[in-house]
Order: C-alpha cells, then sequence, then structure tokens
C-alpha cells in the first residue's frame, strides 16, 4: 500500500468513508456479481449446517428467550422499519423460524462462523461474508431488494473491511489479539448497511460512529463458542446502528480520525495512510474479487494452504504415515497467530491447530466436518504424527501469502510443497460441481435442495426487488 504525505486540509477517514459510501456512478462489474453468486450460496450453506452447533444452538435459545413470539415494538411509533424490529420479520436461515433483524443477524451470523468453513480473505485474516450477508439479508427483510443493489453494498463492504484494516494497520491491529472479523466487520456491515438503504452522508458519518464504539473481540477465544459470536454480533451491531442512526441517534462523526476514535485505539495511527483511504476504498471495491476464498476444509484459513500441501504429498508418499521422520511448516509473518500454540483439547480446538489438520490429510487423504470430533482426536497415530510436525514463520521482509512444507522421511528423502493459493482461492475457485457438494454435505440432498442452492446462487442476478425471506427459510419441503 503506497503512502501519501498528509495536506494541511486532509480529508478526515470518516468522512472519506461516508463519500465512498454514497457514490452512485460506479458501473456493475460482472465479476463481483460473479464472487457474490458463490460466497450467497456458500454462507447461506454453511450457516444451515452451523444451526446444529452448540454455540449457534445456545445463541439463538437466548435471542428467542428475550423475544417471545409475537411481541414487538409498539405500533404508531413512525420509526424506521429497519432495525431492533417486531419477531417474525427476518429469517433465520435453513428453518420457519423468523426473528427481528438484528437478532436474525446475530444468530445467521454465529451459525456461518460456527464451523469455521466460511469465507477467508488470503490478504488479511478476515471473513467477510460471514459477517456482511447476514446484515444485508436482515435488513433486506423489511425491504426488497435487488441483485444490483445486493452487489454494489456488499462490494462496498468489502472494500471497506479491507482499506481500514490497511489503514490501522492489520499487522498491528491483529498483533495486539483483536479479531479484525469482529472490529473492522461491524464498521464494514455498517457501511454495506448505509449503502442497501441509500443513507444520506450524515446518517452514514453517525451510523459509522455508532458502530465504532461497539467494536470488540480478542483472539483469545479462538477454539470457544465465543469465537464464531464475533461474526454475529458484528452482524447484529451493523444492524443496530444503522437503525439507531436512521431514527436520529447521534455519534461523532469523526469517530475514526478523532483522538481516542477508532484508528487511535485499535491501530497506529499515522495521517499518511489516512490520506490514501479514499484511493485504497476504490482499489478494493472491485479488486476484492481477487482476494476472498470459499474454504474447501472446514477449518481455520492458516490452515487450509497446509492441507493442500499435506494432501499433495501424501499421494506422492503413499497412506504409510510411518515414514514420516520430520515436518517443517513455514508460514508467512504472523501467520501462526490465529493457530493455537499448545495440543487441541477438544474437536473446536482443533480447527485451530495447525498441525491436527496436517497429521489428518496424511494419514486420511481429505479433511472433513468429522474430523473436528473430540473422538476423532484420538484416532490412532494422529498424536503420534502431530509431534513431529514443527511451526516456523517466515522473517516480515520475505514473501507473504504462502506456506511451505518440507517433510523428511526416515530414509532420508525431502519432499517439498510450496502453495501460494489454496483451494477454493479466488485464483484457485472450486468448481461448480465442488461448490455444489459442499453446499450439499451442509444442508442434505435431494431434488428441492438441489433447486433451493440453483435459486440462492441466483439471488445477486434478480432485476426486480425480491423478498428474500421466503427464499433463505429453505425448500419448499422445509416450510
Amino acid at each position: 500500500m503506497s503512502v501519501a504525505s498528509p495536506t494541511p486540509q486532509q480529508v478526515g477517514a470518516t468522512a472519506q468513508l461516508v463519500d465512498f459510501i454514497g457514490r452512485r456512478d460506479r458501473r456493475a462489474e460482472p465479476a463481483t456479481r460473479a464472487a457474490l453468486r458463490g460466497l450467497t450460496v456458500d454462507t447461506v450453506g454453511v450457516a444451515v449446517a452451523g444451526l446444529s452447533t452448540p454455540a449457534a444452538v445456545l445463541v439463538r435459545d437466548w435471542v428467542e428467550d428475550q423475544t417471545p413470539s409475537g411481541t414487538g415494538a409498539p405500533s404508531g411509533t413512525g420509526a424506521p422499519s429497519d432495525a431492533v424490529a417486531p419477531a417474525g420479520t427476518a429469517a433465520v436461515w435453513g428453518s420457519t423460524s423468523r426473528l427481528g433483524p438484528a437478532a436474525a443477524a446475530l444468530v445467521n451470523g454465529t451459525a456461518a462462523h460456527a464451523l469455521d468453513w466460511d469465507d477467508a480473505a488470503p490478504s488479511m485474516a478476515m471473513h467477510p461474508a460471514a459477517v456482511l450477508l447476514p446484515t444485508l439479508f436482515a435488513l433486506a427483510a423489511r425491504r426488497p431488494v435487488t441483485g444490483a443493489e445486493l452487489d454494489a453494498a456488499y462490494s462496498v463492504g468489502s472494500a471497506v473491511f479491507r482499506a481500514v484494516s490497511e489503514v490501522l494497520p492489520h499487522a498491528v491491529h491483529y498483533g495486539r489479539g483483536w479479531h479484525n472479523t469482529s472490529t473492522t466487520g461491524r464498521l464494514a456491515a455498517t457501511a454495506a448497511g448505509c449503502r442497501l438503504l441509500d443513507l444520506d452522508g450524515n446518517v452514514t458519518a453517525h451510523a459509522l460512529g455508532i458502530a465504532a464504539s461497539q467494536a470488540s473481540g480478542s483472539l483469545a477465544n479462538f477454539g470457544t463458542m465465543t469465537k464464531p459470536m464475533h461474526a454475529g454480533l458484528a452482524s447484529r451491531d451493523a444492524v443496530m446502528a444503522v437503525g439507531l442512526a436512521r431514527r436520529g441517534f447521534t455519534a461523532n462523526p469523526a469517530q475514526l480520525e478523532a483522538r481516542g476514535g477508532f484508528l487511535d485505539l485499535f491501530g497506529d495511527h499515522d495521517p499518511r495512510r489516512t490520506a490514501v483511504l479514499g484511493e485504497r476504498l476504490e482499489h478494493w471495491v472491485t479488486d476484492w474479487v481477487d482476494d476472498y476464498a470459499i474454504k474447501a476444509y472446514p477449518s481455520c484459513f492458516a490452515t487450509q494452504r497446509a492441507i493442500d500441501a499435506g494432501l499433495s504429498l501424501r499421494e506422492e508418499l503413499g497412506a504409510d504415515a510411518g515414514r514420516v521422520s520430520r515436518i517443517e511448516v513455514t508460514l508467512e509473518h504472523g501467520g501462526t497467530r490465529p493457530l493455537r500454540d499448545t495440543g487441541p483439547g477438544n474437536g473446536l480446538e482443533a480447527k485451530f491447530s495447525l498441525e491436527y489438520t496436517l497429521a489428518v490429510a496424511l494419514l486420511t487423504g481429505n479433511v472433513l466436518l468429522g474430523d473436528f470430533t473430540d473422538e476423532a482426536l484420538k484416532r490412532p497415530g494422529v498424536a503420534e504424527l502431530m509431534a513431529r510436525i514443527e511451526l516456523a514463520e517466515r522473517p516480515p521482509a520475505e514473501e507473504p501469502g504462502h506456506t511451505v512444507v518440507r517433510l523428511h522421511t526416515g530414509d532420508g528423502r525431502l519432499l517439498v510443497r510450496d502453495v501460494h493459493h489454496s483451494r477454493g482461492d479466488s485464483h484457485r475457485p472450486l468448481s461448480p460441481a465442488e461448490l455444489a457438494a459442499k453446499f450439499h454435505q451442509c444442508v442434505g440432498r435431494g431434488p428441492a435442495k438441489a433447486s433451493w442452492f440453483d435459486a440462492l446462487h441466483a439471488v445477486p442476478d434478480a432485476d426486480e426487488p425480491q423478498d428474500l425471506q421466503r427464499l433463505l427459510a429453505g425448500p419448499p419441503a422445509q416450510g
């Protein structure tokens, strides 16, 4: 990212965001629409599968306990109808349940992130779709939207996610232990919501200020139920920030750059980086399509390249893991930050263990949902192979974005794999058949489920405003 010198009349970060969000002169990009098709079916699919996880079950139970069926805000208030709303308006994806938009965003966002099988951004640690789509689909509960509107809002949110992360910068922010999906994610989802609802600049500035004060989420909770709830909270708070701002709720309209504001608190505030925020937003609004990944394996993105390397090595080595003497894995600088530094104690923690996921890839030839149970951790040979794996990071100055696995055999051979793009990365995308197979692994199979896949895949292409809630509830057989 290039850094310009600050100017005396430099426009603040919040004002640059507001101007970017409000622009309507960009042409539609077929590439963003195509990427959003895949992300829509993938995010809904992994969320439906995630609904049965303990994290999503407990969050949903708590939400429904707070909002008894049939209750809601008093009628005749004249308030905008997009934020914390009466029960029964926004779908819990893949179910007959309806909640208020903010509550639905919390449940769907948590479920989308619960299996750690949701999307990722290879350039920076974040899961954009798991935050943006629950927000946008929740806001669409009260306002039918076109595919073009969804595409524009999603692209705005994707750009804000990446550009603000660069300005912090991400290495400092994440290095302090902040979960970027949760922190910067609130700003990104709020920006996307403001764009979807076509809010004016003043309201948008206050919405961003509200969201900035809600930001939280620490890496210390990785491997627990709280980690996936980070995505749900970011989505919920974005719906809340948009709704409150529309009602006249105020915040500092220059919150991001203010003393004690978002950039001060969560990063290393440098006016030279802030000066180019607008340029980076315009870059990312289209170029995010070269920086997303639909995960092939249900584990932390930091494990994905190593899994690919392990599967390739297994083909050369054969199924006899006993021939492995030692494995050295070298990740980019900071690449071990989201990973566990101790052995996993349960199936959820195993999703953040590169040693475990690589061992499973070498032993079984795949990494599947069933590999992340407490029982799977005890399979013969897993602990022994994990003990032979060593992790290291490259120095900061060396090329980022790839993982090298060096496997030493007992007879003195050295097998090496250097993986730059994991399977499912936008540079190495899943085929339509692979995407459909992942969706059906999540939601089940049958003609109705296949039709649901096709209908969700077509959501970004709708020319007329569409009521998404009936579609999000699942195929007709599910009600």
